[in-house]
């Protein structure tokens, strides 16, 4: 079974290994040149002591405009990749074979039609599986730099490191098997099979992730910058985290409306020293944030929701095929 499976699947091994070598021919350069910058520009010792001083933004300011948006670029080009890898592998296994009418032989044969599917998927899920933990590596070796300064929660960081790129590949390759069993036709079953991938990634990743877990909040001295959004450089030393937003509370710790937050910044941004003027009012900054070292906490969370689906989805299949036949 082994061997078949092999023969079977062997284009899709060489076009995975293919993707790796194109991955890191692409990647690995840009990650050893931001290395050099990262260093040369001394970042390094700025978020590890003072991020506050003109000399340190003025490093962090010219090392994010050099490598962020490449990274950005280059991350969200491969974000649908994982979708179209699992859906193009997962399509086949059952798709081809009734499109191509090759079921009458491969399910005659000594081996029951169960354990075939079964063998099956377990052989091309390890495969999947070797092939997007190495791209994760990848990936998280070319963005680390990047990563110490925006966090390993931004979109084109989490979607790519850890578990999460494992999680969705073998998600993709179940609706796609499925699909392929279904539609009984191999590229309907691929389009289905992205459509639905995507269907259930996008809320999860802009809605339901950030809420996980309950997030953590300080509060500190208001600095006009922050006030303006989250999108600000990072004043926290260390690694950070994932900055949900940022609040405005009066001296008795509520929260200003919109409009009076609107009018205290306005009003800020008018004066000679911002920060100063936001302190005379007894004014706090409350960060809603979740910490950075919840990172692996949250990869296991969403590995646990897409892992979770696809095997629901690959146990349907199988069921489907025991119970129903052709």
């Amino acid at each position: 079974m082994i061997w078949f499976t092999w023969r079977m699947h062997r284009a899709q091994v060489y076009a995975g290994l293919a993707l790796i070598a194109l991955v890191a021919a692409v990647f690995l350069p840009y990650g050893e040149t931001a290395r050099g910058s990262f260093a040369s520009h001394g970042v390094a010792a700025c978020l590890a002591h003072d991020t506050g001083g003109d000399h340190c933004q003025t490093a962090l300011q010219a090392f994010m405009e050099q490598f962020n948006g490449i990274a950005n670029h280059l991350s969200t080009w491969f974000s649908p990749l994982p979708g179209l890898i699992g859906a193009i592998v997962g399509a086949g296994i059952l798709g081809r074979e009734y499109e191509q009418g090759t079921w009458r032989l491969a399910w005659t044969q000594s081996v029951p039609r169960t354990r075939w599917l079964v063998q099956r998927i377990v052989l091309v899920t390890a495969g999947i599986t070797a092939v997007c933990l190495a791209l994760s590596l990848i990936f998280t070796w070319f963005r680390a730099p990047v990563d110490e300064v925006t966090g390993r929660f931004a979109p084109g960081a989490f979607d790519l490191e850890g578990l999460s790129l494992t999680g969705y590949t073998l998600f993709a390759f179940a609706a796609a098997v499925l699909a392929g069993q279904l539609m009984r036709r191999t590229v309907p079953a691929i389009v289905a099979a992205f459509a639905g991938f995507m269907a259930v990634r996008m809320p999860v990743e802009f809605w339901l992730r950030e809420h996980y877990m309950a997030p953590a909040a300080r509060i500190s001295a208001p600095t006009l910058r922050h006030t303006l959004g989250p999108s600000a450089l990072p004043v926290i030393p260390g690694r950070p985290g994932w900055t949900l937003g940022f609040h405005l509370l009066d001296p008795s710790g509520r929260p200003l409306s919109a409009a009076a937050e609107g009018q205290v910044v306005g009003r800020a941004q008018a004066t000679h020293d911002p920060d100063a003027y936001l302190r005379s009012l007894g004014l706090h900054l409350k960060t809603v944030y979740q910490p950075a070292g919840r990172f692996w906490t949250f990869q296991l969370i969403e590995f646990a929701i897409f892992g979770g689906l696809a095997l629901v989805l690959l146990a349907l299949a199988v069921h489907r095929l025991r119970r129903r036949g052709v």
